[in-house]
């Protein structure tokens, strides 16, 4: 009898579950290789699209899609970068200008000079997220992260 009134219990406990996972995203990763970062950014935003992480705005870094991506940030035509020793991605949370938190995805890159044979690191924006709680901006970069196998 005992067993009888826990699976019941269970059973009462898993719609409420259920419907609270629902809301939530797939935890899938993003295919990312090949893609644009057009691409990459569309594939994020239709992941968070009518979920509670779902940013008041989501937008490449470059939303202009200026050729000085030096100042920026990576254009929608240029190819998401691949992983490496020396290049990878960065997911981070800092403060907005005004009110609300942004969520950031840059590329660290290496540099090399051709003079010099100097090595050093860049950093280069691809897509920028606004929040207005440090909650919500921490959840949606872990969510991020996990996206696009940051972490």
């Amino acid at each position: 009898m005992q067993q009888v009134a826990l699976n019941l219990a269970t059973a009462n406990a898993v719609p409420a579950v259920t419907s609270a996972v629902s809301t939530m995203p797939p935890r899938d990763r993003l295919d990312t290789t090949g893609k644009t970062v057009g691409d990459v950014y569309k594939a994020l935003c239709k992941a968070l699209y009518g979920t509670e992480l779902e940013p008041e705005w989501l937008s490449p870094a470059n939303t202009l899609d200026d050729a000085d991506e030096e100042t920026s940030g990576a254009r929608l035509a240029r190819l998401w970068p691949d992983d490496s020793v020396w290049n990878r991605l960065a997911v981070s949370v800092d403060i907005g200008r005004s009110e609300g938190w942004i969520v950031n995805v840059d590329w660290i890159y290496r540099t090399e000079t051709a003079q010099s044979h100097r090595r050093g690191y860049a950093v280069m924006p691809m897509l920028r997220a606004k929040v207005f709680t440090s909650n919500h901006a921490w959840d949606l970069a872990r969510f991020i992260a996990h996206a696009l196998d940051v972490a």
